[in-house]
């Protein structure tokens, strides 16, 4: 990987983008991740660099792909077997998984809707791991802790939803960001598990397992 501009002149804007998409409401059917996935392009360019440098890396093919699907189907089973009980023990209100009503029983629009979130999360996945935990990385040379914990961070900042949801969205992405790093900055793994798990999730909805 090319050794990138780090300015660090460039910081309070892109932390004050990243608050300001999370903040200012947008239009319905507009994710979070479009913005992001643009002010992170600017980012990138400003700095000489470009989305080829972050999506290639040491580790990338079909193994990382496989470990990271893997992953992600297991982190949606856990999730809808443990995850999903324990936070109803602890809340008064049952855990709502049903993001996308419209799909249940419904073919055409299941196809639509999952091509819709598999491009939701690849944006998403650009955006979070392959700029923003990329970003801290680049600034805070050593142990990733940091960066995977900001990553979290801006995964449950921009996460829809109330606190649970949030809580759950943090710990998906430290496991998406721990996978980044140890994967040598490379993409393929959580951005394989990012699509298992929220893709997985609209086929259930669209089977009426979930709801």
């Amino acid at each position: 990987m090319p050794k990138p501009r780090e300015s660090r002149h460039l910081v309070p804007f892109e932390v004050l983008a990243v608050l300001a998409i999370a903040v200012v409401p947008l239009p319905e059917p507009v994710p979070a991740a479009l913005p992001l996935l643009v002010v992170a392009s600017l980012s990138l360019w400003l700095r000489g660099r470009s989305w080829a440098d972050v999506i290639g890396g040491p580790v990338r093919g079909s193994t990382a792909a496989a470990v990271g699907a893997l992953a992600g189907g297991l982190a949606l089973g856990f999730a809808l077997l443990a995850g999903a009980p324990a936070i109803e023990l602890l809340g008064p209100r049952a855990v709502e998984w049903s993001a996308h009503p419209i799909v249940r029983g419904n073919l055409s629009l299941l196809a639509l809707v999952a091509v819709y979130v598999a491009a939701t999360a690849v944006a998403t996945e650009l955006a979070l791991r392959g700029w923003i935990v990329e970003r801290v990385l680049e600034l805070s040379p050593g142990p990733p802790v940091l960066p995977v914990l900001v990553g979290a961070f801006a995964e449950a900042l921009l996460a829809p939803g109330d606190g649970p949801a949030r809580i759950g969205a943090a710990l998906f992405g430290i496991g998406l960001g721990w996978m980044y790093a140890a994967g040598g900055r490379s993409i393929v793994a959580p951005l394989c598990a990012r699509l298992a798990f929220e893709v997985g999730a609209v086929l259930l909805e669209g089977l009426r397992v979930i709801g």
